[in-house]
């Protein structure tokens, strides 16, 4: 029967929460609006960001060209661009432009098209999307692969929770409000390929996510229908080692003929034609790529380990290039250049040495948001370490008793126990540290595989 006191400790949980709900963007009706500044302020801007760039006589046209800009239509366009300001739903005049510029990338040379952001080639891995390089993890049995590979998706997944409730705590610059609109497109997004325009897909309810292992897809569950955890974190590690094992069995040619993903890394108007043409080959296909789409995020388990921050780095862009010959052909790729999607908002990479980073699709989500993410993720990874010093000098303050017979799994849980003898007292202490960790099984998990 439930006391009176645990109605009460409930009842100041539920006040916490409803006060918590909604505060990540409580404070989007108060934001400071985005100054138009001055015309001629802009043009004067942009030609001192040109000078350097131009030749003498090439700055000399400029100038003049500009002048006659500000002579003549300037002052227009200048006027209809402060009404579209003004505009309802409408909350910054650069928001819908600035995302255009990026979903419109498109290659030089094109005929029939408005003029936009052209580039020589139009690849989001090399000209779009960023990366972050994370510190190692700080705790020495971390530092493996699927060790790793756990505590981030782990964290990740608390930091979505964190999101869909509301309960991030806003952004601030000094003591100005930031917008955090963002980080409801950080998990569940996807950048859609498009012979024109690129589109851009959120699945607000998403429940799984996918993971790239030697170019194969795999995908399971971590949240319920409630959008709590379905999966402890020991379920979570054997799930990544049972994904981890399975794609070693494949050889190197399955694994580039289902490394759909490097089509990712084409240009724009390539890789839509390849998505559309891999789609309506079978409804199995259309669903595979849906799956991948509204995935959380994706999980990249490289094969290398890269021993330099340089090497690191390109990982993290790109991965590595490797092409060697099979059966008589004359190249396939087999680096990990193939084990990325690079439409998804989210990608973390981690390496077989436990480096690890993040890469993202930069048309809906800037730096600061990511790097907010990042953050957070790592800041709870120390304060994970800090809870194993704890453990660790509790255990050395216990004074030694006789030696008993210790649980097997709490050996492999704690390897400090073997140099501490416990007796059934100081047992189930280390128990209710531990928390009763399940033993370790495995989430099901399904593989995503490409009819041709």
């Amino acid at each position: 029967m439930e006391s009176t006191m645990d109605k009460k400790l409930q009842a100041a949980k539920d006040a916490l929460k409803k006060e918590l709900n909604g505060q990540m963007l409580g404070n989007e009706g108060r934001l400071p609006r985005l100054p138009i500044p001055e015309l001629d302020l802009s043009v004067g801007d942009f030609l001192r960001a040109a000078k350097p760039l131009l030749s003498a006589s090439e700055y000399e046209e400029t100038q003049q060209v500009a002048k006659r800009f500000l002579e003549n239509e300037g002052p227009v366009l200048h006027e209809k661009l402060l009404e579209y300001d003004c505009m309802p739903g409408i909350n910054s005049y650069i928001e819908n432009f600035w995302e255009d510029a990026y979903l419109n990338q498109r290659r030089c040379g094109q005929e029939g098209r408005a003029r936009i952001l052209t580039l020589p080639y139009s690849s989001i891995a090399i000209n779009t999307n960023p990366f972050f390089v994370l510190e190692d993890d700080p705790t020495p049995s971390r530092t493996s692969q699927i060790a790793r590979a756990t505590t981030l998706v782990w964290s990740s997944l608390k930091f979505c929770q964190s999101v869909r409730a509301g309960e991030l705590e806003p952004d601030m610059f000094r003591t100005t409000p930031l917008c955090m609109r963002q980080y409801l497109r950080l998990f569940g997004t996807t950048r859609i390929p498009r012979t024109v325009r690129d589109d851009v897909k959120t699945c607000g309810d998403a429940r799984h996510i996918a993971v790239m292992c030697r170019g194969h897809l795999y995908w399971f569950n971590v949240y319920d229908e409630s959008g709590k955890l379905s999966l402890s974190e020991t379920m979570l590690r054997e799930t990544l080692r049972s994904i981890r094992e399975d794609s070693i069995a494949f050889t190197p040619e399955q694994n580039i003929s289902n490394a759909v993903g490097i089509l990712t890394s084409a240009d724009r108007e390539t890789w839509a034609r390849c998505r559309e043409a891999i789609a309506n080959m079978s409804p199995q296909n259309e669903e595979s790529l849906r799956i991948v789409d509204e995935s959380l995020f994706v999980l990249c388990l490289d094969d290398t380990s890269p021993q330099n921050p340089a090497d690191m780095a390109k990982c993290a862009l790109h991965g590595t290039s490797v092409v060697e010959a099979f059966l008589g052909s004359s190249g396939m790729q087999v680096g990990t250049s193939i084990n990325r999607w690079y439409d998804k908002s989210l990608q973390l990479v981690v390496c077989q040495n436990g480096a690890a980073a993040i890469n993202f699709e930069h048309s809906v989500i800037d730096g600061y948001t990511v790097l907010r993410f990042a953050s957070d993720v790592f800041t709870e990874t120390i304060l994970r370490f800090a809870g194993v010093l704890l453990l660790v000098a509790i255990l050395h303050s216990v004074p030694r008793p006789r030696q008993t017979s210790l649980d097997p799994y709490l050996h492999h849980l704690l390897p400090l126990s073997r140099f501490l003898p416990l007796n059934s007292t100081n047992y189930v202490l280390l128990l209710s540290f531990c928390l009763l960790a399940p033993l370790a099984r495995a989430q099901p998990f399904a593989i995503i595989r490409v009819l041709r």
